[in-house]
Protein backbone atom coordinates (compact mmCIF):
# COMPACT_ATOMS: atom_id res chain seq x y z
CA UNK A 1 0.00 0.00 0.00
CA UNK A 2 3.06 2.44 1.39
CA UNK A 3 4.41 1.66 -2.62
CA UNK A 4 1.55 2.48 -4.14
CA UNK A 5 0.84 5.64 -2.71
CA UNK A 6 4.61 6.58 -3.22
CA UNK A 7 4.10 5.71 -7.10
CA UNK A 8 1.06 8.04 -7.01
CA UNK A 9 2.75 10.41 -5.61
CA UNK A 10 5.77 10.16 -7.85
CA UNK A 11 3.48 10.18 -10.99
CA UNK A 12 1.49 13.27 -9.49
CA UNK A 13 4.79 15.23 -9.11
CA UNK A 14 6.48 14.28 -12.26
CA UNK A 15 3.62 15.25 -14.27
CA UNK A 16 2.89 19.08 -12.03
CA UNK A 17 6.23 19.08 -13.01
CA UNK A 18 6.27 18.83 -16.75
CA UNK A 19 2.63 20.79 -16.59
CA UNK A 20 4.60 23.82 -15.24
CA UNK A 21 7.65 23.74 -17.36
CA UNK A 22 4.52 24.17 -20.22
CA UNK A 23 3.47 27.01 -18.44
CA UNK A 24 6.73 29.04 -18.29
CA UNK A 25 7.58 28.14 -21.80
CA UNK A 26 3.70 29.92 -22.95
CA UNK A 27 4.60 32.40 -20.58
CA UNK A 28 7.89 33.01 -22.61
CA UNK A 29 5.71 33.94 -25.64
CA UNK A 30 3.48 36.01 -23.87
CA UNK A 31 6.02 37.93 -22.37
CA UNK A 32 7.53 38.44 -26.32
CA UNK A 33 4.04 39.68 -27.13
CA UNK A 34 4.07 42.35 -24.12
CA UNK A 35 7.56 43.32 -25.36
CA UNK A 36 6.65 43.49 -28.47
CA UNK A 37 3.70 45.38 -27.28
CA UNK A 38 5.38 47.51 -25.60
CA UNK A 39 7.30 48.81 -27.89
CA UNK A 40 4.58 49.43 -29.71
CA UNK A 41 3.06 52.14 -27.56
CA UNK A 42 6.07 53.56 -27.48
CA UNK A 43 6.20 54.28 -30.92
CA UNK A 44 2.61 55.72 -30.77
CA UNK A 45 3.76 57.82 -27.56
CA UNK A 46 6.80 59.42 -29.39
CA UNK A 47 5.01 59.48 -32.99
CA UNK A 48 1.35 61.12 -32.22
CA UNK A 49 1.70 62.79 -28.72
CA UNK A 50 4.86 63.39 -28.42
CA UNK A 51 5.14 62.38 -24.50
CA UNK A 52 8.17 63.27 -22.61
CA UNK A 53 9.89 59.76 -22.01
CA UNK A 54 8.89 59.60 -17.77
CA UNK A 55 4.99 60.33 -18.57
CA UNK A 56 5.16 58.35 -21.86
CA UNK A 57 6.57 55.06 -19.56
CA UNK A 58 4.22 55.83 -16.86
CA UNK A 59 0.95 56.05 -19.24
CA UNK A 60 2.08 52.66 -21.11
CA UNK A 61 2.44 50.93 -17.52
CA UNK A 62 -1.26 51.34 -16.78
CA UNK A 63 -1.79 50.12 -19.89
CA UNK A 64 0.78 47.30 -20.31
CA UNK A 65 0.71 43.72 -18.87
CA UNK A 66 3.12 42.62 -16.14
CA UNK A 67 6.08 42.52 -16.23
CA UNK A 68 6.32 45.06 -18.38
CA UNK A 69 4.12 47.11 -16.21
CA UNK A 70 6.16 47.16 -12.96
CA UNK A 71 9.49 47.65 -15.26
CA UNK A 72 8.55 50.81 -16.97
CA UNK A 73 6.94 52.30 -13.12
CA UNK A 74 10.39 51.51 -11.93
CA UNK A 75 12.47 53.46 -14.83
CA UNK A 76 9.73 56.23 -14.71
CA UNK A 77 10.51 56.64 -11.00
CA UNK A 78 14.03 56.22 -11.36
CA UNK A 79 14.62 58.07 -14.06
CA UNK A 80 14.50 61.35 -12.06
CA UNK A 81 17.24 60.84 -10.23
CA UNK A 82 19.28 59.55 -13.16
CA UNK A 83 22.71 61.05 -13.73
CA UNK A 84 24.07 58.57 -16.27
CA UNK A 85 23.35 58.05 -20.21
CA UNK A 86 19.70 57.18 -20.77
CA UNK A 87 21.41 54.22 -22.41
CA UNK A 88 23.04 52.78 -19.40
CA UNK A 89 20.59 53.49 -16.92
CA UNK A 90 18.34 51.40 -19.47
CA UNK A 91 20.48 48.43 -19.10
CA UNK A 92 20.95 49.07 -15.44
CA UNK A 93 17.13 48.68 -15.17
CA UNK A 94 16.86 45.55 -17.45
CA UNK A 95 19.64 44.10 -15.50
CA UNK A 96 17.89 45.05 -12.15
CA UNK A 97 14.50 43.50 -13.62
CA UNK A 98 16.02 40.38 -15.31
CA UNK A 99 14.94 38.14 -13.22
CA UNK A 100 11.55 38.85 -13.67
CA UNK A 101 11.67 38.35 -17.38
CA UNK A 102 11.75 34.55 -19.32
CA UNK A 103 14.20 35.60 -21.74
CA UNK A 104 17.19 34.30 -23.43
CA UNK A 105 20.14 36.37 -23.77
CA UNK A 106 19.73 37.72 -27.27
CA UNK A 107 16.16 39.00 -26.39
CA UNK A 108 17.35 40.59 -22.90
CA UNK A 109 19.66 42.01 -25.60
CA UNK A 110 17.22 43.90 -27.55
CA UNK A 111 15.21 44.97 -24.48
CA UNK A 112 18.72 46.76 -23.44
CA UNK A 113 19.11 48.18 -26.73
CA UNK A 114 16.08 49.87 -26.93
CA UNK A 115 16.32 51.93 -24.49
CA UNK A 116 20.22 53.12 -25.83
CA UNK A 117 18.54 55.51 -28.21
CA UNK A 118 15.69 57.29 -26.20
CA UNK A 119 16.32 60.77 -25.53
CA UNK A 120 19.28 61.18 -27.81
CA UNK A 121 18.29 60.87 -31.36
CA UNK A 122 15.38 63.00 -32.37
CA UNK A 123 11.31 62.09 -32.94
CA UNK A 124 12.09 60.14 -36.53
CA UNK A 125 15.04 58.36 -35.64
CA UNK A 126 13.68 57.28 -32.26
CA UNK A 127 10.60 56.18 -34.41
CA UNK A 128 12.82 54.47 -36.99
CA UNK A 129 14.68 52.28 -34.10
CA UNK A 130 11.56 51.64 -32.52
CA UNK A 131 10.08 49.94 -35.85
CA UNK A 132 13.29 48.16 -35.98
CA UNK A 133 13.10 47.01 -32.79
CA UNK A 134 9.28 45.84 -33.09
CA UNK A 135 10.43 43.46 -36.47
CA UNK A 136 13.27 41.91 -34.01
CA UNK A 137 10.82 41.14 -31.41
CA UNK A 138 8.25 39.84 -34.33
CA UNK A 139 10.92 37.36 -35.48
CA UNK A 140 11.60 36.10 -31.71
CA UNK A 141 7.95 35.75 -31.41
CA UNK A 142 7.25 33.95 -34.64
CA UNK A 143 10.65 31.56 -33.89
CA UNK A 144 9.36 31.01 -29.92
CA UNK A 145 5.86 30.43 -31.40
CA UNK A 146 7.12 27.55 -33.80
CA UNK A 147 9.38 26.01 -31.04
CA UNK A 148 6.30 26.24 -28.34
CA UNK A 149 4.32 22.96 -29.44
CA UNK A 150 7.12 20.80 -29.82
CA UNK A 151 9.10 21.98 -26.52
CA UNK A 152 5.77 21.04 -24.79
CA UNK A 153 5.17 17.88 -26.15
CA UNK A 154 8.77 17.11 -25.48
CA UNK A 155 8.72 18.22 -21.48
CA UNK A 156 5.82 16.73 -21.12
CA UNK A 157 6.46 13.15 -22.28
CA UNK A 158 10.11 13.43 -20.36
CA UNK A 159 8.69 14.24 -17.23
CA UNK A 160 6.32 11.49 -17.26
CA UNK A 161 8.77 9.02 -18.76
CA UNK A 162 11.10 9.77 -15.90
CA UNK A 163 8.70 10.12 -13.49
CA UNK A 164 7.84 6.12 -14.71
CA UNK A 165 11.46 5.74 -14.34
CA UNK A 166 11.77 6.41 -11.22
CA UNK A 167 8.51 4.76 -9.75
CA UNK A 168 10.31 1.34 -11.52
CA UNK A 169 13.27 2.09 -9.46
CA UNK A 170 11.50 2.51 -6.49
CA UNK A 171 9.63 -0.35 -6.47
Amino acid sequence: MLKLAGSILVATVSFLYGWRVKEELQEHVEQLLGMKEMFLMLWGEISYTRTPLKEAFLQIASQNKEPFSSFLKKVAEALEDNEESMGIFWSKMVEQESKNFLFSKEEQGLLKRAGENFGYLDGQMQLKNLELYIEQAEVFIRKAQEELKDRQKVVGTLSLMCGLFLIILLV
